[in-house]
């Protein structure tokens, strides 16, 4: 964003001077794009003084940023207040950004709404992409597709890459305009081709899709999978992964596959974090290695990856990596049911079953051995005297006594072996790596499928520079 900023910065100059005289504004520029900070304070610092709308906001950056004076939010707000209330747009929408984020003052949506659209109205782009956010997500305003959708655009055709990733994803999803893919491709690619690594994840994904009524192309979807992944863009690297591991427009290897899905995990991608633990668990590209495939399903579990939830009670199950437990795994594939997986609750229930069956048969067990302990007790009771010097009435009480010993049922306990109830083994089976191929998640990282992006950039001159 510093190159932006300093884009505005000459820019504006440039426009609002109309001419090439040097001049404070002109110096304060120059100090700027050689890093001299502290000089391009002094300079703006005299006319902000004197009122000068440029320079306050300016200034505000230059607090906002801690360049040339120690950063300090709450004097960047009070800049760009003196500048915003002049009517400077670069000033209110950087006001706008204050509100929104909190810092130098409290977070406030509908404040950060009404100080965008100030600075919208006077055609700042951001403003607008930032406006049509709040407006995407009914934060400070209500939720209002097209009026989002009328701001993006607004912004696009001025040429903010961001802005022609909102529109595409508004003509993609068919929010606040009729949905048409041919326009969503259009936008999608401007913001790809400027360098939008978000954008170039949605256009691979439109075109490993097919998302243009078309056949899906994995030579293009490589493409912009790559570009995006060389960015260091999670979903994008998962899913160059993915193709790496099956083949699909490049020679298989699965330790490159290795390679991408670990990039993945490490930048906190669930589904990167969950294919890996796949590629542990298969020992494909890496060593198999069962605890270390549990770590990574249990992060991306943590994050509700469905997968990775299905996993779990793969190793719980058969004991790989964990002691065997299908309580344990139970609970694992009951979590992934929750989150829709039918065939997860298929496991659960059969699971569930033969845990319950398991539970019967041991009651009845412990039962029987516990009728065959009072049986045995009973019996010791009684007693069997020697026939010697016995009367024989006592003899005939001692005969009576084994009759009734003898009478007592005796009970075997059952075969253990019918306590088990193995379950079939191939009902557990790790799952193959998933490319990421989710709805559209507006409102910036992270997400799947479509994403969004908000702009927040400290903007230097805002669109007045060097204007009263």
């Amino acid at each position: 964003m510093g190159r932006l900023r300093y884009s505005f910065f000459i820019a504006i100059l440039l426009a609002s001077s109309g001419t090439t005289r040097a001049g404070p504004l002109e110096d304060a520029a120059a100090a700027y794009k050689r890093q001299d900070y502290a000089t391009a304070f002094s300079l703006l610092k005299i006319l902000a003084d004197h009122g000068n709308a440029a320079a306050q906001g300016n200034i505000g950056v230059l607090y906002a940023e801690g360049k040339g004076v120690p950063q300090n939010y709450a004097e960047a707000v009070k800049w760009y207040r003196l500048a915003a209330e002049q009517g400077d747009a670069g000033a209110s929408y950087n006001l706008g950004v204050r509100y929104e984020r909190g810092g130098g003052v409290l977070q406030d949506y509908a404040e950060a709404a009404k100080w965008y659209r100030l600075a919208s109205d006077k055609g700042n782009p951001h403003a607008q992409g930032n406006l049509g956010l709040l407006y995407e997500n009914g934060k400070g305003v209500p939720v209002d597709y097209a009026e989002s959708t009328r701001l993006f655009r607004a912004a696009a055709v001025q040429g903010v890459a961001p802005a022609h990733l909102n529109l595409a994803i508004s003509y993609a999803l068919g929010r606040g305009v009729a949905q048409d893919e041919a326009e969503a491709s259009k936008w999608f690619r401007k913001a790809a081709e400027n360098g939008n690594a978000q954008a170039q994840y949605n256009l691979g994904v439109r075109y490993a899709r097919g998302g243009d009524g078309g056949s899906p192309d994995t030579e293009e979807a490589l493409k912009w999978y790559r570009l995006a992944a060389d960015q260091g863009d999670p979903q994008a690297e998962n899913n160059l992964g993915v193709m790496y591991e099956t083949g699909q427009g490049v020679t298989q290897d699965e330790t490159v596959a290795v390679t991408w899905f670990r990039r993945s995990a490490e930048h906190g991608n669930p589904a990167g974090q969950s294919n890996l633990g796949i590629m542990y668990a298969h020992g494909r590209g890496v060593p198999l290695d069962y605890a270390e495939a549990r770590k990574w399903f249990q992060l991306a579990a943590d994050h509700g990856n469905v997968s990775a939830m299905n996993n779990l009670g793969v190793l719980h199950a058969t004991g790989k990596g964990v002691a065997q437990s299908y309580d344990e795994a139970s609970k694992w594939y009951h979590r992934a049911a929750d989150h829709g997986d039918a065939n997860a609750r298929q496991i659960a229930e059969k699971i569930d079953s033969n845990q319950a069956r398991e539970r019967e048969l041991s009651r009845r067990v412990d039962q029987d051995a516990r009728k065959v302990q009072s049986a045995s007790t009973q019996s010791e009771r009684l007693p069997i005297a020697h026939d010697a010097g016995l009367s024989s009435q006592n003899r005939l009480s001692n005969d009576s006594a084994a009759q009734r010993r003898e009478d007592i049922p005796r009970i075997q306990p059952r075969d253990l072996e019918e306590r088990r109830v193995p379950m079939d083994p191939s009902v557990f089976r790790f799952s193959s790596p998933l490319r990421e191929e989710r709805n559209v998640n507006f409102a910036g990282p992270p997400g799947g499928g479509f994403r969004s992006t908000a702009f927040h950039s400290m903007s230097m001159g805002g669109g007045h520079f060097g204007r009263r």
